[in-house]
C-alpha cells in the first residue's frame, strides 16, 4: 500500500515538473509553436468562418475568424439598362442561401461620331475640332495642330559661285509668307591638266589645272600612271610587285598589305641597280616592265598564267564553300 503511494506521488511530482517545463518554455508569446489552423466552422455566404491552432510546446491556443464568402447568384437579369449617362443595375438569387444578390452594370462609352471642324488650322494656329454623342448629345472637344508651313519651289535671288554660297526665297503655297534660304557654294569644275613639268625618275612631275567657272588655278606633283612609289595607298599591284621580287631574291618582307615601304623601295632600288636602271626606288613603267621580263624568265611562267592560276584557286574555293 505505501509503495502504491509512493509511485502515485513521484507521477505527480513528475507531471508537476513536466508542466512546469512547458510553462518556462512558452513564457514570452514569441516562444510559442503553433501548428496548423484547424477549422471549426467553414465559412458560407451568410456566415463567418471560425479556426483554431494550438501551441506544440503548451496548452496555448488562439482563435480567428476568416470573411464570408462571395454569393454565387445564378442567372442575373438586368433590372435597369445603363447609358452612357448612367450605371445599370441587374440581379439574381444566390445558389447557395436564396438571398437576392443585386449589382451595379458600368456606364456605356459615349457614342462619339466624326469630328466637325469648328475652326480650321493654319499653318502657325491650331484649330479646334468637336465631337458629339449620338445617345446623349454631350460634346468633347478636340485640338487640331496646326499645318506648318508648305514652302515651295526656292526662287534665286543671288546666284552661287564658287567661292560663296547664294541666297533664295521661298513662299509658302498655303499663306503666302515668304523666307530667304541658302544656296550652297557651287562645286569647282576642274579643266584638263597641262603638265609644266615631266616627272623623272624618283622626281615627280608637276601639272596644273584652272576650275572652269571661276578661273581659279591649282597645281600637284604626280608621277605617270600605273607607277607604284613609296607611301601610297596600298594596294594589288604592289602585292604582285612584292611576290615577283620575292621570287627573285630581292624582297623578303610581308606581301600581305600591299604596302609600299623602304623595304620595298629599297629591294626595287636593288633591282634597278642590277639592270640598269636609274637605283631611285620608284616602280616606274620601265622598271615594271623589267622586273616582269625578269621574273618570266627565271619561273617559264606569264603574267597571264598567274592570273589563270589566282582565278582557278577563287574557284575551287567558292565550290568549297558551296559544299
Amino acid at each position: 500500500m505505501r509503495k502504491r503511494r509512493w509511485v502515485f506521488a513521484a507521477c505527480l511530482m513528475l507531471l508537476a515538473a513536466m508542466a512546469g517545463t512547458a510553462q518556462a518554455a512558452c513564457e514570452r508569446e514569441e516562444d510559442h509553436r503553433y501548428g496548423s489552423w484547424k477549422t471549426k466552422t467553414s465559412a458560407t455566404c451568410t456566415r463567418q468562418g471560425h479556426q483554431f491552432r494550438y501551441c506544440r510546446n503548451c496548452d496555448h491556443w488562439e482563435q480567428r475568424y476568416t470573411a464570408k464568402l462571395p454569393h454565387t447568384p445564378g442567372e442575373m437579369t438586368v433590372t435597369q439598362a445603363p447609358t452612357c449617362t448612367e450605371k445599370g443595375r441587374e440581379e439574381g438569387v444566390c445558389t447557395v442561401c436564396g438571398r437576392t444578390v443585386r449589382r451595379s452594370i458600368d456606364k456605356l462609352p459615349h457614342a462619339y461620331g466624326e469630328m466637325t471642324v469648328t475652326r480650321e488650322p493654319t499653318c502657325t494656329a491650331d484649330g479646334r475640332g468637336e465631337y458629339t454623342c449620338a445617345t446623349c448629345g454631350r460634346k468633347k472637344a478636340e485640338t487640331i495642330d496646326a499645318l506648318g508651313h508648305d514652302w515651295g519651289e526656292t526662287v534665286t535671288v543671288k546666284a552661287p559661285t564658287c567661292k560663296a554660297s547664294g541666297t533664295g526665297e521661298q513662299t509658302c503655297l498655303r499663306c503666302g509668307r515668304t523666307r530667304t534660304v541658302k544656296i550652297d557654294r557651287l562645286e569647282h569644275v576642274w579643266g584638263d591638266w597641262t603638265v609644266t613639268r615631266e616627272p623623272e625618275g624618283a622626281r615627280r612631275g608637276e601639272r596644273t589645272c584652272a576650275c572652269t567657272l571661276c578661273g581659279r588655278a591649282r597645281s600637284e606633283r604626280f608621277y605617270p600612271e600605273g607607277t607604284l612609289y613609296e607611301d601610297m595607298e596600298p594596294c594589288e599591284d604592289v602585292i604582285a610587285m612584292q611576290e615577283k621580287l620575292r621570287d627573285l631574291g630581292y624582297y623578303k618582307g610581308s606581301i600581305r598589305s600591299g604596302t609600299y615601304g623602304e623595304l620595298t623601295s629599297g629591294a626595287v632600288a636593288r633591282f634597278q641597280k642590277e639592270h640598269g636602271l636609274s637605283d631611285h626606288g620608284v616602280a616606274d613603267g620601265e622598271t615594271l616592265a623589267a622586273i616582269t621580263a625578269a621574273w618570266e624568265a627565271q619561273t617559264g611562267k606569264t603574267a597571264v598564267d598567274v592570273l589563270d592560276d589566282e582565278e582557278m584557286e577563287h574557284a575551287e574555293q567558292a565550290q568549297t564553300i558551296g559544299k
